[in-house]
């Protein structure tokens, strides 16, 4: 048997680390939201509905910290959606909390922000971000860290009588 994999599997069964007890759930999956109206912090949930909070649920048998954290597509492996560019500033998509603590076996919810300048060169476009969400350890000796990323693909309005100029 090859010295590493031996280590390994040594490895994993002296520590006190277990497949069973350990899960993270991110919904929903994709955050689709139209007619993003622009030049003023909205809601996700009042676009979309109330099923567009994330929901962080933690399927392990301890409770962990988990880091929300937008991002461009480009710095992800996620491929842009057809129609759609990457976000100019990822800063335009902010949670309610930077850090949620769920309880072993829990879940909470985290509202999402909404504030796209009000600019004529934003009116109308497609943009892609994603948003991961990724566990703090909670001991040294923890193996792996567990993050979830999903896709948001907004549209803004076409602005209207109210466009600027």
């Amino acid at each position: 048997m090859n010295k590493k994999v031996l280590a390994l599997f040594c490895l994993l069964c002296f520590t006190r680390f277990s497949w069973a007890a350990i899960g993270l759930a991110v919904d929903p999956g994709e955050v689709i939201l139209k007619d993003v109206p622009l030049g003023k912090v909205v809601k996700v949930s009042e676009i979309a509905g109330e099923g567009m909070k994330l929901k962080i649920t933690n399927k392990s048998d301890s409770a962990f910290t988990y880091t929300i954290d937008i991002l461009p597509t480009a710095k992800t492996t996620a491929k842009l959606t057809k129609g759609y560019a990457d976000i100019p500033k990822v800063s335009w998509i902010t949670p309610e909390t930077r850090e949620v603590r769920v309880p072993a076996h829990s879940e909470k919810e985290v509202e999402l922000y909404l504030k796209i300048p009000k600019s004529k060169k934003y009116y109308n476009k497609n943009y892609q971000a994603i948003i991961e969400v990724k566990s703090k350890k909670n001991r040294p000796e923890e193996l792996f860290v567990l993050a979830c990323q999903l896709r948001v693909c907004l549209s803004t309005n076409a602005g209207g009588k109210n466009a600027p100029k």
